[in-house]
């Protein structure tokens, strides 16, 4: 089907935090343009392209239906996700038992958290840090500690995994947050980059929390490698979080799906599912 990239859309109205909030939210959104000038909706990360037909479409076939009751996920919902992990990621073995879905990818980041950690505990993340992690973690009772990203010879942001040892070891930290592909840098890690990464983790025996958003949307060239599959271990430590919004342009409805796999249960422990959506 074809697909409009070309036509401006009027979001004015439509409670878009891109242009509505502009100048209306000091200290999140962007002061209000000078007089003469047009807001440019670059700040925050919601796309200017219309969202699919299709998509609009069974929202409307839905919507006719006079009832919106008490629903449970089908299993054509379920089957809907381990096929697109299938055949984006290459991910096999993917059942429905390890997939849930949460209020957000910060509700599900928070969800995990409070699962394995109290607060005041230390929880490790990447700096330059996603501004909803840190409010989100700060305001829930976390201490943030960062470990800096640092440019190799060649300019490209890396993972410093010594530093990351460290702080980890310091701070007694047994939660990361984990950010793939990287919110703000934009780095789409390469496989040994995750190999070193959950090594570090696995050996300071941390739980990984992994926003794994981004990942529909990198250049030609670069392949998305979902965290949890990079080795045995990495698949009973990581809780994967993935949703349609920023892939199908879907932010105001905040549906996420979970890959929620059990830590410390070992390889042959039935991952549990933490379940519940809420539709904005």
């Amino acid at each position: 089907m074809k697909y409009d990239f070309t036509s401006i859309m009027n979001r004015h109205g439509k409670d878009a935090i891109a242009v509505d909030s502009v100048g209306q939210m000091n200290g999140f959104a962007p002061e209000a343009p000078k007089p003469g000038f047009d807001v440019i909706p670059m700040w925050v990360a919601d796309m200017n392209f219309p969202t699919v037909p299709t998509i609009q479409q069974a929202i409307i076939e839905r919507a006719q239906h006079p009832a919106f009751g008490y629903f449970s996920a089908t299993d054509e919902y379920y089957d809907s996700i381990i096929r697109w992990h299938q055949t984006r990621n290459g991910v096999t073995g993917l059942t429905k038992e390890c997939i849930g879905y949460e209020n957000g990818v910060l509700g599900g980041v928070i969800s995990a958290l409070t699962s394995f950690a109290a607060p005041g505990d230390a929880v490790l993340l990447h700096s330059p840090t996603y501004i909803g992690f840190t409010a989100s973690v700060e305001n829930n009772g976390y201490k943030i500690v960062h470990s800096p990203l640092v440019k190799d010879e060649n300019g490209v942001w890396r993972m410093d995994f010594e530093d990351m040892d460290a702080k980890i070891k310091a701070n007694h930290i047994h939660v990361a947050i984990f950010c793939s592909p990287h919110n703000p840098c934009g780095r789409v890690w390469e496989r040994w980059e995750l190999e070193k990464a959950m090594e570090v983790y696995r050996a300071n025996d941390c739980l990984v929390i992994s926003d794994e958003i981004w990942s529909d949307i990198i250049l030609n060239g670069h392949k998305h490698i979902p965290t949890q599959s990079v080795s045995e271990d990495a698949r009973s430590r990581t809780v994967a979080l993935y949703a349609p919004s920023k892939t199908f342009n879907l932010a105001g409805w905040w549906v996420v799906t979970i890959l929620f796999i059990t830590p410390t249960c070992g390889t042959a422990c039935v991952p549990k599912a933490a379940s519940r959506t809420i539709m904005i």
